[in-house]
């Protein structure tokens, strides 16, 4: 397969032997001036709640909107919000998969993770909760989504649906086959999205109940190319849950299926799961479309520590749809985010700061992904393009600081290391077994 690989950032050029071309500071796109309906599109990374933070959100007065008071603008401003929904949302699912009585929203076994576990499960209300906070579609395709077994995944859907939440990525048992992806409408056009994931943990998926990444490649760009040669889709993304925990650099299977996807008809590729950031590349295909890939969007909230670990974006692409013509990227940037973490719990904020801990973040993020794509934290907001009409303006921040491009790994901290201990699957599916085995890079372990 021959694709154009015309602008590859940062760390990525070293791993397909290309030299970094001239502007690759910034991504533009052909379509950026061209006339036509437009709308805008926001993703973010995992939507990770550890216990900490699910402890908040079931408090008295507590919910799960409280983490993105301070980005709802931007959430709710986007015409469609996609985020990555790690772990099930299922009413009264035990560990072990096994249905038990509802305890409401009280942190415990049914709701939280098991001691020494990381097999989650959120209260119902967490898809509600999104919906209100302005996301418009979810996947639930990750590492997590058997967590709780196939009832857990069952009731996960039955939630989704309850709450009139599109989601991508698992089915119930019984309702097979149909396709895997779903469509959404905003402002006259029609977006399809399709979700996978490279695990499910080792918890053997015997329904085939989640889409698998590598393992169904084939029906994944099957999918992508139908939806691209039907007329009334205007877009396609595909948002796999793929690559290494704390690892800045896509793996070889990461570009392979993103390219593939792209030339299969995909406008872009939103990744997650690495719970760090990792670049972006524009491809173009044999068709002269142009691609967006971004391999992953970092944390968007978790109770994970780490600098690399509490730093986001939001990655933003405006698309257009010339009269008679199919939509196209017209542009595309990211607003860098921050898990807060203080007195007042956790919440997500956006990151302009210079000077400490979030203006190293900053600083890193500005020298891992296309400095010149930055844009403001509020709503409306501009889009960098070379456009006449173009409002937008370069941000001031701290000088771009290539950290992560040279430390393709970032450090462990000593409660990851601690979680290697525990042989957390089997104690999902209630089996014991002697061997202890790492799954810091499977899992991301909670704090």
């Amino acid at each position: 397969m021959k694709l154009h690989l015309t602008s590859i950032f940062a760390g990525s050029l070293a791993l397909v032997g290309l030299a970094a071309p001239a502007g690759a500071e910034t991504l533009y796109f052909s379509g950026a001036c061209a006339k036509g309906e437009r709308i805008t599109i926001a993703a973010v990374g995992d939507l990770l709640f550890h216990k900490k933070l699910q402890a908040q959100a079931y408090r008295k007065g507590g919910s799960f909107k409280r983490f993105f008071t301070p980005v709802l603008k931007v959430l709710k401003g986007a015409d469609l919000a996609f985020g990555n929904l790690e772990g099930p949302a299922a009413a009264g699912v035990g560990p072990g998969g096994r249905a038990v009585k509802d305890p409401g929203k009280r942190l415990g076994a049914v709701y939280g993770a098991p001691l020494k576990s990381l097999a989650f499960n959120y209260h119902p209300s967490v898809v509600s909760d999104l919906k209100q906070s302005g996301f418009d579609v979810l996947s639930t395709a990750n590492n997590h989504s058997l967590d709780r077994g196939a009832l857990g995944a069952d009731r996960t859907v039955d939630t989704m649906r309850k709450a009139r939440m599109p989601f991508t990525g698992s089915r119930k048992r019984k309702q097979m086959p149909q396709p895997w992806h779903v469509l959404t409408k905003a402002k006259g056009f029609t977006v399809a999205w399709l979700a996978c994931t490279y695990s499910t943990n080792g918890i053997p998926d015997r329904k085939h109940q989640i889409l698998h990444c590598y393992k169904q490649t084939d029906k994944i760009l099957g999918e992508i190319k139908q939806l691209h040669q039907n007329p009334d889709v205007d877009a396609v993304f595909l948002t796999p849950h793929w690559g290494v925990e704390n690892r800045h650099r896509p793996g070889e299977r990461q570009k392979k299926l993103a390219r593939a996807a792209i030339e299969a008809g995909a406008t872009a590729v939103f990744g997650a799961h690495p719970h760090v950031l990792q670049p972006w590349e524009k491809v173009v295909a044999k068709d002269k479309r142009e691609g967006l890939v971004v391999y992953s969007a970092g944390n968007f909230i978790s109770n994970q520590r780490q600098t690399a670990e509490r730093t986001g974006i939001m990655a933003l692409v405006e698309l257009v749809r010339p009269e008679g013509g199919k939509a196209q990227l017209a542009a595309a940037g990211y607003i860098p985010t921050w898990v807060q973490i203080d007195a007042k719990g956790h919440r997500v904020s956006f990151n302009n700061s210079s000077k400490g801990r979030t203006g190293e973040a900053l600083a890193r993020t500005l020298g891992l992904l296309p400095a010149g794509n930055r844009m403001a934290g509020k709503w409306p907001t501009a889009f960098p393009t070379k456009c006449s009409s173009s409002a937008y303006k370069r941000l001031a921040g701290p000088k771009p600081d290539r950290h992560w491009v040279r430390n393709i790994d970032s450090p462990k901290s000593g409660r990851s290391r601690r979680a290697k201990k525990a042989n957390n699957w089997n104690r999902v599916l209630g089996k014991s077994n002697k061997r202890k085995r790492s799954r810091k890079r499977r899992t991301g372990a909670s704090r």
